[in-house]
């Protein structure tokens, strides 16, 4: 299926996740499991590998995404987050989408960062001088064992990413489920991208490597959000 149809896709892939989509408040954190939960070490691994072969088998690419933005009313908000960025400071990231769009890229690993460049580079060759629309990076790792490797490269992370970006650059080292099944990122070798109003609703998502057509739908549909921001 060419198009996956984005106001059939958020209720089925996202709504059916969260019982109550109320706007998402900050220093809200929704329950979270221990960074292993009651799954072992050997599972998680085994997740990796599940995650990997799933994308030998259906591909980087399950479906192009829609041409159309989300309706407001039937936008469902984005969850608050509450991590660490590379300013070394803990933020909620509802307090750096509220009154901004902004493009959130979510990825786990070098395979998904790869993808989702495909969308950043057109993006900032577009907006990085608009001081409304924001680029913001969630860097995720679930396992407690990678989670220590990554911080060791944090130091490197943060010196090859410019100093402009420091601040939405944010790093989630641990299993957030509720996010995970909230925006039903499920596949660790993907990379995901949402496109966020000012009012933090989700208004277009992709994932994957971007298509020229999803490039040009992305970067208008950021302009007509900001155009018409309140």
């Amino acid at each position: 299926m060419r198009y996956f149809t984005n106001h059939v896709s958020l209720k089925r892939q996202i709504a059916h996740n969260v019982k109550e989509n109320s706007p998402p408040i900050k220093g809200d954190n929704p329950k979270k499991p221990s960074l292993l939960g009651n799954r072992t070490i050997k599972e998680y691994q085994t997740s990796y590998w599940q995650s990997f072969n799933e994308l030998g088998i259906q591909g980087e690419k399950l479906w192009e995404a829609n041409e159309e933005v989300i309706k407001a009313d039937k936008a469902l908000y984005m969850p608050n987050i509450n991590a660490r960025s590379l300013l070394k400071t803990n933020i909620d990231t509802t307090n750096l989408l509220r009154d901004n769009t902004t493009l959130l890229t979510v990825f786990f690993n070098r395979f998904g960062e790869n993808q989702v460049k495909s969308f950043i580079e057109p993006f900032l060759a577009e907006f990085s001088k608009r001081s409304k629309i924001q680029l913001m990076q969630l860097n995720i790792e679930t396992n407690i064992l990678k989670s220590f490797i990554l911080k060791l490269f944090i130091p490197n992370i943060r010196r090859i990413t410019p100093q402009s970006l420091h601040k939405t650059y944010i790093l989630l080292l641990r299993n957030d489920r509720f996010l995970c099944e909230a925006l039903n990122i499920y596949n660790a070798y993907r990379g995901y991208v949402f496109v966020i109003d000012a009012d933090c609703k989700i208004r277009w998502f992709a994932h994957g490597y971007a298509t020229p057509k999803e490039i040009e739908t992305m970067l208008k549909i950021i302009k007509d959000l900001d155009r018409h921001k309140k």
